[in-house]
């Protein structure tokens, strides 16, 4: 997730991650907005079946500009350590599967997303 300023610049707000195999969630860990997922077996992709994948964010706090945007990028491949992500904690980054994978997002009204965030404002005095 990134800060988008009117001209384009990007500060890496947040990221997160996870292997669709192991999309399964533990229901009463979870919370709205902080999926727990045990990784206690795998559950098969079945290709050209559509499924929910819930992701956790990691933590953060910003407060974006006006004019500023929040862009969500979704991407199924494992970023390279530069130095947007050089801070993020030891297990962000799962092992690559290695060979060309296919996503399809569907976003209609009978497969919804959603970005569930936990917004403030701040009131000047």
């Amino acid at each position: 997730m990134w800060d988008e300023s009117s001209g384009g610049a990007r500060q890496l707000i947040t990221s997160g991650y996870l292997k669709a195999s192991h999309r399964e969630l533990d229901e009463e860990r979870t919370s709205e907005g902080n999926p727990y997922h045990p990784h206690t077996r795998t559950v098969p992709v079945e290709p050209g079946k559509i499924e929910e994948y819930v992701l956790r964010l990691y933590p953060f706090a910003a407060t974006f500009k006006a004019g500023h945007r929040l862009v969500v990028e979704v991407s199924n491949n494992e970023p390279l350590a530069d130095a947007h992500n050089a801070l993020l904690p030891p297990d962000a980054f799962h092992l690559p599967v290695g060979r060309p994978v296919t996503h399809k997002i569907y976003r209609d009204a009978a497969h919804p997303s959603r970005l569930v965030l936990p917004f403030t404002t701040v009131t000047k005095a």
